[in-house]
C-alpha cells in the first residue's frame, strides 16, 4: 500500500491490543524504510463510547415502529423490551423529546419519561439491535471528559512509540484540545518539534465552537460518519467545506474521513459518486484523505490506495487558482513574520514564473506555513529530522527530504560536505550559500530540478523559532546565483 501512494498509517485505538498495534507501527516503518519513502503515523485514540450492553442468547432483536423500549443503567440482559448501557448518566443527561440513536443512526427513538436508572422512549426508526452498539445522542450536552483513563495509558504508549500525530475524539470545546495538548507535550521526547494533535469534528458541539477548536489545535479531521450522526447527513457537506476553509486559513492540517470509497470494502471499484466526493474534498483544499474500513478489513485494500491516488491526480489536474479566492492573501495583515516570509516565497515564485520552493527546515513548522497558502507551489522539505521528514507526509503540497549526517568520518569537510545541521546552527555569515549548495545537490540527486532551472529557497532561521529568514531567487547550478 506504501507503494501504491499511501503515505500514512492510521492506528485505531478503539480496536486491538497496545502490542498488537506496536507490531503494527513496527511493521509500517519497516515497509517504509525498505522503499525509501517518508510515513506518517497516527494514533487514533477510543474516546468515551456509549453503548448497549447484551441481548438474550447474543441473539439481536427487532425493534418496530411506534413500540415502547427502555434503556437502562440496571445490569439486565437485554430483549426486545429492553436493553442496558455503559453510561451510567444517561438519565441525568437526556430529557423527554430527546433523541437517542443508536447504531450509527440506524434506529431512532424519542424519549417519553425517565427515573433515576430507566429512560423509556417511543421508537421511530426501527430495525435490528444488535450487542454493543453504539448510542448517540444529538443536541444532548454531556459532562463527560473526552480523554477516559484508557485514552490516557494509550496516549502515554503512543509517545513511546514516537508517533506523529495524535487523534481526539470526543472534541466539544477548546479546552478538550488544551488537556490533551498539554500532555503531549510533557511527554515528548523529541529534540524538535512533537507529535501532533488532530480534533476530530464528529459533534454538534465542535461546529459551534470551531474558532476556537481550531485555535487551539495544530491539526483537524472531519470525521464525517459521526458529524452525520450527530448533527443531520445534509449538513456534512456544508461543515467540511466550512472546517477545511477555517483551518487552512489559519495555518492548521486538515484530514477528510470516512466512508469516502466504501463500495470497496466489497467491490475492486468505487462508485462514481464516491470518486466525485474524493475529488470535491481535494478541491476543498483537504491536506489528506483517509481510508478506513477499505483497508483495514476490504477484499481490495492495494485497489482502493491506488484508486484513491489516482482520483487525487485527476482532481489536481485543475489548477488550485481556479478552483477558490486565495483565502490568506486577502486576509489582514497578521504581524507574524512566517506569514510575511510564506507570502514573499509565494510571490516571488509567481513573479520567477516557478512552481518549486525549496525550504530549510528543523521541525517542519515553515513547511506547513507554506502548504496552508494552498499556491499550488511543490514545495521540497529539506530537513536534517527523520521524524520532520515522516511528519511531513501528511501535509499537501510538501515532499520531505531527510539529509543524512555525513560528518562521521572525522575527516575534513569541504562546503559540500557540511550537514544541514552544522548549517543551519551555524553563526558564520557564509553559511547561507552553502546551505543552498547542499539543497541543491540533494534536489539534482532526488532528480527533482534541472541544471539552468529558476527556484525559490528559504533559508538560515530566525533564532529560536525554528523559521527560515530568507527568501532567495536561486538558480540551479549557476556559480553565482541570481538572487
Amino acid at each position: 500500500m506504501i507503494d501504491a501512494g499511501l503515505n500514512a498509517v492510521r492506528i485505531n485505538m478503539s480496536h486491538g491490543t497496545q502490542a498488537e498495534h506496536g507490531e503494527t507501527i513496527r511493521l509500517a516503518r519497516a515497509a517504509a524504510a525498505s522503499l525509501e519513502k517518508p510515513l506518517s503515523i497516527l494514533v487514533d485514540l477510543s474516546g468515551p463510547k456509549i453503548r448497549t450492553r447484551t441481548l438474550e442468547g447474543g441473539m439481536p432483536v427487532e425493534l418496530k415502529e411506534g413500540q415502547p423500549f427502555v434503556i437502562t443503567t440496571r445490569e439486565i440482559v437485554g430483549n426486545h423490551r429492553e436493553v442496558s448501557t455503559n453510561f451510567g448518566h444517561l438519565p441525568d443527561a437526556v430529557e423527554p423529546g430527546a433523541r437517542i440513536l443508536i447504531d450509527d443512526g440506524s434506529i431512532e427513538l424519542v424519549v417519553e419519561s425517565k427515573n433515576e436508572t430507566d429512560v423509556t422512549s417511543r421508537v421511530v426508526t426501527g430495525g435490528l439491535l444488535c450487542e454493543r452498539k453504539g448510542i448517540n445522542l444529538p443536541n444532548t450536552p454531556l459532562l463527560i471528559p473526552s480523554m477516559t483513563e484508557k485514552d490516557h495509558a494509550d496516549l502515554i504508549w503512543a509517545m513511546d512509540q514516537n508517533i506523529d500525530y495524535v487523534a481526539l475524539s470526543f472534541v466539544r470545546t477548546a479546552e478538550d484540545c488544551k488537556q490533551v495538548k498539554d500532555i503531549i507535550k510533557k511527554l515528548n521526547k523529541r529534540k524538535l518539534g512533537r507529535a501532533l494533535l488532530v480534533a476530530k469534528i464528529e459533534k454538534a458541539e465542535a461546529i459551534e465552537n470551531l474558532d476556537a477548536i481550531i485555535a487551539e489545535t495544530d491539526g483537524v479531521m472531519v470525521a464525517r460518519g459521526d458529524l452525520g450522526v450527530e448533527t443531520s447527513v445534509e449538513l456534512v457537506p456544508v461543515y467540511q467545506k466550512r472546517i477545511i476553509e477555517k483551518a487552512v486559513a489559519n495555518d492548521k492540517f486538515v484530514i477528510t474521513a470516512t466512508q469516502m470509497l466504501q463500495s470497496m470494502i466489497e467491490n475492486p471499484f468505487p462508485t462514481r459518486a464516491e470518486a466525485s466526493d474524493v475529488a470535491n474534498a481535494v478541491w476543498d483544499g483537504t491536506d489528506a484523505v483517509m481510508l478506513s474500513a477499505e483497508t483495514a478489513s476490504g477484499k481490495y485494500p492495494v485497489e482502493a490506495v491506488k484508486t484513491m491516488v489516482r482520483i487525487i491526480d485527476s482532481a489536481e489536474t485543475i489548477e488550485v487558482a481556479d478552483l477558490r479566492k486565495p483565502v490568506k492573501f486577502l486576509q489582514r495583515p497578521s504581524g507574524r513574520t512566517s506569514q510575511a516570509l510564506s507570502k514573499a516565497a509565494v510571490y516571488a515564485a509567481e513573479e520567477m514564473k516557478t512552481e518549486k520552493i525549496a525550504v530549510f527546515t528543523e521541525s517542519g513548522l515553515m513547511a506547513r506555513r507554506l502548504s496552508a497558502f494552498r499556491s499550488g507551489l511543490q514545495t521540497f522539505a529539506l530537513t536534517t529530522s527523520e521524524d520532520a521528514r515522516n511528519q511531513l507526509a501528511l501535509i499537501w503540497g510538501v515532499l520531505p527530504f531527510y539529509h543524512k549526517d555525513l560528518n562521521t568520518t572525522g575527516e575534513a569537510q569541504t562546503d559540500i560536505d557540511k550537514t544541514m545541521f552544522d548549517l543551519l546552527n551555524s553563526d558564520s555569515t557564509t553559511t547561507t550559500e552553502e546551505l543552498l549548495r547542499v539543497g541543491e545537490k540533494m534536489l539534482l540527486d532526488a532528480e527533482m530540478v534541472d541544471p539552468g532551472e529558476t527556484m525559490i529557497m528559504m533559508a538560515g532561521r530566525l533564532s529560536g523559532l525554528g523559521l527560515s529568514s530568507s527568501v532567495i531567487v536561486w538558480t540551479i547550478g549557476e556559480l553565482v546565483p541570481r538572487r
